[in-house]
């Protein structure tokens, strides 16, 4: 099924074009973000995982596989071993992380589903004692699964790069700067990246083709 931006995603969208003139550009050249929305899901946790610091087209590939032998639901990941999972692509850290996350939600010890219905700051302290879940994930789940409109993943490096062109940098600022200038787009910091990536891939696509 394919998800679409529910209406707090798209309301922010417009209000990040009245706080930013940058995003207005980025909307005249390339129109609003398509929907990249995810399902509020265990499966989606895992996939986000599966894409830590690693390339989008290799966690693709991962996931795919992973996908393609039934191996993305809680069942099937916590009676697998580690070795069977590196077998898919994975590292043996994130085949322990998605192993021990799918032990925590089939033991009622993660209530996924209910994640929709707490704060922003409540999903933080719900996720973040987990191992292999640390802002970075926490954050693209809020922003792709939740539709956080202000989650801010600072330290991604795409979002990074692509502050750097928008604003004519000469490097790529850092998290600390990340989080300084994300405080110029509250509350709306996560459509704001969503506008950032966007942006980048479009960047990157006409590079390609050039």
């Amino acid at each position: 099924m394919i998800l679409k931006w529910n209406s707090k995603m798209l309301t922010a969208f417009y209000e990040i074009k009245k706080k930013d003139a940058n995003f207005k550009k980025i909307f005249d050249e390339f129109g609003l973000p398509e929907s990249r929305a995810i399902e509020k899901n265990f499966e989606s946790i895992v996939k986000i995982i599966i894409g830590q610091q690693i390339s989008t087209n290799v966690a693709k590939k991962i996931y795919e596989k992973l996908a393609k032998n039934n191996m993305l639901c809680e069942q099937a990941l916590s009676k697998s071993n580690i070795e069977e999972l590196k077998n898919f692509g994975l590292s043996a850290q994130k085949s322990f992380y998605i192993k021990n996350l799918a032990i925590l939600s089939l033991n009622k010890h993660l209530d996924i589903s209910s994640l929709d219905k707490l704060s922003s700051e409540k999903v933080t302290d719900v996720l973040l004692p987990i191992k292999g879940i640390g802002e970075w994930t926490i954050n693209n789940f809020k922003i792709f699964a939740l539709q956080d409109v202000n989650a801010w993943p600072s330290a991604d490096l795409a979002l990074q790069e692509a502050v750097k062109i928008l604003t004519n940098l000469i490097r790529r600022p850092n998290q600390v700067e990340m989080e300084k200038l994300g405080k110029n787009w509250e509350p709306y910091r996560g459509a704001a990246a969503l506008f950032l990536w966007h942006f980048y891939n479009k960047i990157k696509m006409k590079s390609s083709k050039s």
